[in-house]
């Protein structure tokens, strides 16, 4: 979702959003919003800081439960049950 960097993991998506050149509204919001634009500044300052972010929510991600066998299913369409 950034144009400047596209092939780096790195917090230039961030400071884009600093400078409004957010791809999406919905992206842009998180600057313009004043219950997150604290965290777009750090992350835009520090690649160190989002970089930590980051492990720390696929962390959590990694702890969710997933279902198997009869208790999930692999979605053909995600919005929806097969």
């Amino acid at each position: 979702m950034d144009p400047n960097t596209p092939r780096t993991f790195d917090n230039v998506y961030y400071k884009n959003l600093q400078q409004g050149k957010g791809l999406f509204t919905s992206d842009q919001v998180l600057f313009s919003d004043r219950r997150s634009r604290n965290t777009v500044n750090l992350f835009a300052s520090s690649n160190a800081a989002f970089n930590q972010a980051f492990v720390a929510a696929v962390t959590k991600l990694g702890r969710v439960r997933v279902l198997t066998g009869n208790q999930g299913e692999i979605r053909r369409d995600c919005t929806r049950p097969n």
